[in-house]
């Protein structure tokens, strides 16, 4: 998998978003839920959310009635979201 991690980073709706899972990696929410928690418009957290799952960094759990989000459980993709965030020494 080619996660382009700075590529990301230079939208402003996903760094945000990956601020918030990397220091709430056990989190779960809906995309309005996050949308408060990051302080961003619910359809700009709904595109960048679609991006995340694409890119395999957030996954959505489905129900009948809604959406919720949570980061991957996967290490190397989070450990390397977090190394690119303290190298970068970034603030969302």
């Amino acid at each position: 998998m080619g996660i382009k991690i700075k590529q990301l980073f230079k939208d402003g709706t996903i760094r945000r978003i990956l601020f918030f899972f990397n220091e709430n990696p056990h989190s779960i929410d809906t995309a309005k839920g996050i949308s408060i928690w990051v302080g961003c418009d619910i359809d700009a957290v709904r595109k960048a959310l679609r991006r995340l799952v694409e890119e395999g960094i957030v996954v959505n759990h489905r129900t009948t009635f809604t959406d919720a989000y949570s980061y991957t459980t996967r290490r190397d993709i989070s450990k390397k979201i977090e190394t690119y965030i303290k190298k970068a020494d970034m603030r969302p």
